[in-house]
């Protein structure tokens, strides 16, 4: 079982991931903002970060970079999961993104896309 850290404003978003990522036993921490989500990774270890783009405060891709930045998180999974149009995958790659996801996110590619992270 893996903890997932979920960063998304979208609280219905949050909660769908949130159920699914659960059915397939893995536990999940979910986060609003930005600075939630500097607030969560205080006292949070988590092993995956789920990481939306347009957040209300910091940018995800700002996000990104920073969790690369830090010693403690270098190597930290992080899939970023957006709805923009047309995907932002190239911006996320070199923002230091393992993966990018397009909403509406489909769970069988989400679970894939873990897996080859190494989240089982």
């Amino acid at each position: 079982m893996a903890k997932i850290l979920i960063v998304d404003d979208e609280h219905l978003t949050c909660e769908m991931l949130s159920t699914f990522l659960g059915l397939i036993g893995h536990e999940t921490v979910s986060a609003y903002s930005g600075r939630q989500t500097w607030d969560k990774l205080a006292y949070e270890e988590p092993d995956a970060v789920l990481l939306d783009i347009m957040l209300p405060d910091e940018n995800g891709l700002d996000i990104c970079r920073k969790l690369r930045a830090d010693e403690t998180t270098h190597d930290l999974p992080i899939i970023i999961i957006s709805a923009h149009s047309p995907p932002m995958i190239d911006e996320a790659n070199r923002a230091g993104a393992n993966s990018y996801l397009s909403k509406p996110i489909k769970m069988d590619l989400l679970k894939s896309t873990l897996a080859n992270l190494g989240i089982r």
